[in-house]
């Protein structure tokens, strides 16, 4: 491995562990103080976008990257913390949960039979299959 390899890689792990604390801080702190600081981020990529408009300086470009990337990260941790504390009271008697905490899959899957719905034959079906069972034939080796 080259010195420069180990130096970039050195680089990531470091903002790697950076992130991690910084969502860690934002998962502590309450959903109303999450509103809030998407707001005033918000607000500061509006600031941004309108440098960018009149043309403005290299590093406010390079900054909208990483305020939209704060956005989502903040926006993401309250719709975890929310849907935590809504899947507990939610339908709490019965086994049925709300449609947003089900699990997405893919459409197909979804609409896929059941496999009660599978194996359900009509009378017709049922009593051919049991008065004329599949034959079996010996075979003479």
């Amino acid at each position: 491995m080259l010195p420069f390899q180990r130096y970039k890689n050195n680089i990531i792990l470091n903002t790697f562990m950076v992130e991690k604390r910084v969502t860690q801080k934002i998962r502590e702190s309450e959903s109303e103080a999450i509103r809030a600081n998407v707001e005033k981020l918000k607000d500061e990529l509006r600031t941004l976008r309108n440098a960018k408009a009149a043309s403005g300086s290299a590093s406010k470009l390079a900054k909208i990257k990483t305020v939209r990337k704060n956005i989502a990260r903040n926006l993401t941790i309250l719709n975890q913390k929310e849907r935590a504390t809504i899947a507990g009271k939610l339908h709490q008697g019965s086994g049925k949960r709300a449609i947003f905490l089900r699990t997405k899959l893919t459409r197909a899957v979804r609409q896929r039979l059941t496999t009660h719905q599978k194996t359900k034959q009509i009378t017709k079906t049922q009593k051919r299959t049991l008065n004329y069972p599949t034959r079996r034939f010996g075979l003479r080796a």
